[in-house]
């Protein structure tokens, strides 16, 4: 029980990182997994699943609004991996079907933050800040808290069937409205992003990306390194050495520690 409490207590410590911490940088599984691994005296194994899961989350990058947050699923897998005594390769089994639920999940309570947002309104178009102020500050966070805090510590504390259970027995029509509203987000926060990033001169980049990430069948990591190779060779055929770059004028030889007065 103690346990369960404390593991859930980090995955809200962890989704109040970015939210209400700043960016402390806490919400990455090779953190999550760590703090459980000493949570559990099994330190190891913690580091262990969170560099297997971090190494999976690298190729999960938010754009804009929309991304698959793969940290509770992390925290569950690694507190299940440690109490069962079962392989590394097992988290990523647990972790997929608290993915799911945490996303069902988190859909619910941006539902409920919207409502939030909109009561903010109401307490400052009356003048009444100090509620406005207790609504940000106090009651976004509570919802975080709890839709973080409850499924991890019943996946902890009765074990990853009654997730699995609780994921299967959502009908195929919620989880697909989930998926789509995910995807519709997914696609305004990318067109958010490019809205701000794109321009005449460099939209063929884009489309060159695109259609490397596409067709080609190469990793992120692959295509990251292409990036920088053809960053770099476009800076060099535009800028040349950048050694001999001189600038004109009487003022080539001047030293700004010289004594202008000598």
């Amino acid at each position: 029980m103690l346990q369960a409490i404390l593991i859930g207590l980090v995955a809200v410590f962890m989704v109040l990182d970015s939210r209400l911490l700043g960016r402390l940088n806490f919400e990455r599984p090779l953190i999550t997994c760590t703090l459980v691994g000493i949570i559990m005296g099994d330190l190891k194994t913690g580091l262990l699943v969170g560099a297997q899961m971090e190494m999976i989350t690298l190729g999960m990058m938010s754009i804009g609004a929309s991304g698959v947050d793969m940290n509770i699923g992390s925290i569950t897998g690694c507190a299940l991996v440690i109490s069962s005594g079962a392989s590394i390769e097992t988290a990523l089994t647990i972790a997929v079907p608290m993915t799911l639920l945490d996303q069902l999940l988190t859909t619910v309570a941006d539902v409920i933050r919207i409502q939030l947002c909109h009561t903010c309104d109401n307490y400052v178009e009356k003048s009444q800040y100090a509620k406005a102020r207790r609504v940000h500050i106090l009651y976004g966070p509570i919802v975080y808290s709890v839709f973080k805090f409850i499924p991890v510590f019943l996946a902890v504390y009765f074990g990853n069937d009654l997730i699995t259970a609780i994921v299967n027995a959502v009908p195929d029509y919620i989880m697909n409205g989930v998926s789509l509203g995910a995807n519709l987000i997914s696609f305004f926060g990318f067109a958010m992003l490019l809205s701000t990033m794109v321009n005449a001169k460099n939209c063929i980049y884009f489309f060159l990306g695109f259609a490397i990430a596409a067709y080609s069948g190469l990793g992120l990591t692959a295509i990251a390194v292409i990036s920088i190779i053809v960053a770099i060779v476009l800076y060099q055929l535009k800028f040349g050495d950048g050694d001999k770059l001189q600038t004109a004028g009487p003022y080539d030889d001047y030293d700004e520690l010289e004594d202008d007065l000598d």
